[in-house]
């Protein structure tokens, strides 16, 4: 045992402290391996469904029991999905996996061409008139990937990555949010 760190193995605490900044592990890593795997470990999987909702994880766990699937292989039946909406709907066929969620799963995959489904962002894109969107917040496959083209159009529009608008939208809403809340304080 070493003194100085107890029971703590100095290299293993600095590949944990690259888990506390969650969004960059599976931004960086965790996109990177399926890229290269064309599926996920269960692990990065449930780091996904746990960064987007932890409260969801165990629903997940039991809907993909119940349709005798593995992480593995839906994620590989979503990697050979050869359109957008296949690879939505193979998501959504899991109980306990909702259109917010396939949608975060999606985009830490392909960052490119999903985004995450979220009621802040959606709220700051509604409330600010964002061209292209849906009529309502997306409930369809369908209606997310028209979500999914107008974000990418306004993020070209803005010079901005599909993710950057994300995190821009979101902390937009956030800080609002935040302004009203303190308002007048001292």
């Amino acid at each position: 045992m070493n003194e100085k760190t107890g029971q703590f193995d100095p290299h293993d605490m600095q590949r944990l402290t690259g888990l506390y900044d969650v969004e960059r592990y599976l931004f960086e890593n965790v996109s990177a391996r399926f890229a290269l795997a064309g599926t996920l470990t269960p692990y990065d999987f449930f780091a996904i469904v746990i960064w987007k909702s932890n409260r969801t994880k165990t629903k997940i766990v039991r809907g993909l029991a119940s349709v005798g699937k593995t992480v593995t292989a839906l994620m590989s039946e979503v990697s050979a999905a050869s359109t957008s909406d296949g690879r939505v709907n193979t998501l959504l066929q899991i109980p306990g996996i909702g259109l917010a969620m396939a949608s975060a799963i999606l985009t830490v995959c392909y960052p490119h061409e999903f985004t995450v489904l979220d009621y802040r962002v959606w709220d700051t894109l509604h409330s600010n008139d964002a061209p292209d969107l849906p009529s309502r917040y997306p409930i369809t496959t369908m209606e997310y990937l028209q979500y999914c083209l107008a974000c990418k159009n306004l993020a070209l529009r803005l010079s901005l990555s599909l993710r950057d608008l994300d995190r821009a939208l979101w902390a937009k809403d956030w800080e609002d949010d935040l302004l009203e809340l303190t308002h007048g304080m001292r």
